[in-house]
């Protein structure tokens, strides 16, 4: 009776540590981090969704304006898009995100004669934006997603008159964000590196970055 108990005791434990490994083994490892922090930069800026507002000074439709014109030559800069991220992973497939992203454009216009600057216009976009991120492949160290996420832009812009550089009237305006991300892929653990295609408000095209999971 002992010995028939003690096989049966065994077995039973065989069985369940069996059990217990193969389920183990088939099983996902776990979510290494809940939180995610992340700083990035879009490729190709948003510029060609928002676009900048640079009015010009001339009237080209006179054969004034277009001697002012040609008075002057024009250097036109870009910041790029840079972007600050917060993720928060409720589960391994869904995560919710934080974005705060910057981008600015401006010209600077010179005197042909002095070669002195004689006007400058600016044109930036501040944007908050929240998203939903559906991560639809998880391994220990790489990870496939796509997401959406809406905001709001606060758009900062002036152009000054020829001639009073630092004088034209400041405007601020408020403008609907959006970002559609169909593929992003995140490589590492702790620290990884990530990329994403996508179009919108912050980046269209390719956004690359870094970040950091707790």
């Amino acid at each position: 009776m002992k010995k028939t108990l003690l096989i049966s005791l065994l077995a039973v434990s065989a069985l369940f540590l069996f059990s217990h490994q193969s389920a183990g083994g088939n099983s996902r490892p776990p979510l290494s981090g809940r939180h995610e922090f992340t700083a990035g930069t879009g490729i190709v800026p948003g510029r060609y969704a928002f676009t900048y507002n640079h009015e010009m000074p001339f009237e080209y439709n006179s054969l004034h304006g277009a001697y002012m014109k040609s008075r002057y030559y024009e250097r036109e800069y870009v910041s790029g898009v840079w972007s600050l991220g917060y993720a928060y992973n409720f589960t391994r497939v869904f995560s919710l995100q934080a974005h705060l992203f910057y981008e600015a454009g401006w010209i600077e216009r010179f005197s042909r004669e002095t070669d002195m600057m004689a006007a400058r216009s600016l044109d930036s976009y501040l944007t908050a934006m929240a998203s939903f991120r559906v991560n639809w492949f998880n391994r220990s160290s790489v990870r496939m997603y796509s997401y959406a996420g809406v905001g709001l832009s606060l758009n900062h812009n002036y152009n000054d008159p020829i001639g009073d550089p630092g004088q034209g009237p400041r405007f601020n305006s408020l403008k609907a964000a959006y970002q559609l991300t169909p593929f992003g892929i995140l490589v590492g653990r702790r620290f990884f590196g990530f990329a994403e295609i996508g179009i919108g408000h912050y980046f269209c095209g390719l956004a690359l970055g870094a970040g950091y999971r707790f």
